[in-house]
This record gives C-alpha cells, structure tokens and sequence, in this order.
C-alpha cells in the first residue's frame, strides 16, 4: 500500500503545481503579448503539455481510489503527457541556455523563477517519477506512438494556422526559420518525443522485471479477494 500512497502523494503535489502555473500565467512582472492573439495562451506547446499533464494528474489521483476508472482515456493522457513534458523541458532549458529570446519576447522581463519551474520541469519530473517507479502496469503500444504523431502533425497545423491568423509565429525562433527548417523542426521534435517514450518504456522493462507479483502486491484487498473469489 505504501508505494500507491507515494503515487498519490507525487500526483497531488503535480497536480497541485500545475494549477498553481495555469493560475499564475500572464500576471506582472510577466505577461506576454502573444496571449492576446488568436488562440491566447493555447497557442503554446508548454501550455498545451500543461493542460494535458494536469489532466494526467488528475487521472492518476482517481485511479488510486477508482483503480479501473476510464484505462483507454487514462491511457492515452498520459502516455502522451509524459513524453511531451519531457520533450519540454529538454527544448527549453536548452534554448534557455543558448538564447532565452529564442523563446520570449527581446523586451520580456523574463519569467519568475517558481512560474518557471512548475511550467517547464516540475510536470516533466513529476510524471517520469510516477511513470518510472509506480505505473507498474504500463506495456508499450504502438497505439501510443500514434498517438505522440497524431498530436505532433496537430500542432503543426495548429501553429501555423495560429501564425496566418496573427501574423506572428508563438516562438521568436520559428519567425528566422525558412519553411522547410519549420518543418524540419516540428519533425524533429515529433521524433524526439517518440524516442523519449521508448527509451522510457526500455527503462520501465528493467525496473518491473518481477511486475506481476509487484502489481498483487499493489492491488487493493478488496481487487485480490475478488480474484481469489
């Protein structure tokens, strides 16, 4: 009982520090222009990864009390979620390191640090840990790898079209690229979203070697009587 008590635990927290993000964005000393364009803040791959884990979040807290609540939703929230909030954090520390106005506005006063941290490294984190350690019962699908290329050709598609609606690209950085560098890199980060989630899987499979007696294990008793019934 104790590691789905950690679970929740790691979810609340999680949970708890995306809302705090979602409720904190644009307000002074940071607030973006971009937000008012077409579609505002969800013009954003960050906000939309946010949206998502939250949801992922809020999922797994069900799941503890309502183990079998919804698996297909479940299951392709945060298969999704986990990858994309680690695809996240890797493009933005990088970029952030290299130039933040590859990423924010040349006269933006640059986010506060904790608004920072719950947007760009506390989902990620907070997801590998409980997918990692705790989600004992995950299997790789190609469903799932579909699922990570359906959502990036969306984006795609719903950047550009943000972009013709605007006259703006989201990113200061996608404005200097030519149209097949754009291409290139939504292609490129579409891959590395999908060789985060297998190279997660391949982990997951050395850490569970002996799931299926750590999955009786987790089991409510009220699961295992059933079965034993």
């Amino acid at each position: 009982m104790m590691p789905r008590l950690m679970s929740l635990v790691i979810n609340l927290i999680g949970l708890y520090s995306n809302i705090y993000a979602l409720k904190n964005l644009n307000k002074p000393p940071f607030e973006n222009p971009a937000f008012l364009g077409f579609g505002g803040k969800y013009q954003f791959l960050t906000i939309l990864g946010l949206t998502i884990a939250t949801i992922a979040f809020g999922l797994k807290v069900i799941r503890f009390f309502v183990p079998r609540f919804s698996p297909v939703i479940y299951a392709i929230v945060t298969n999704i979620a986990t990858p994309m909030e680690g695809l996240i954090s890797v493009l933005y520390w990088t970029m952030m390191l290299v130039d933040p106005n590859l990423l924010l506005p040349k006269d933006s006063p640059g986010i506060p640090l904790l608004l920072d941290l719950t947007l760009h490294l506390f989902p990620a984190l907070f997801l590998w840990i409980d997918f990692l350690v705790f989600d004992i019962e995950f299997k790789r699908s190609n469903a799932h790898v579909g699922t990570i290329a359906i959502f990036s050709i969306f984006y795609f598609f719903w950047s550009w079209y943000c972009q013709f609606k605007n006259g703006f690209w989201v990113y200061p950085f996608l404005e200097a690229f030519s149209l097949p560098l754009r291409l290139g890199f939504f292609v490129g980060s579409g891959t590395l979203c999908w060789c985060m989630y297998e190279l997660g899987a391949i982990i997951h499979s050395k850490l569970h070697d002996n799931s299926s007696a750590t999955t009786a294990a987790l089991q409510p008793s009220f699961v295992l009587n059933k079965k034993e019934a």
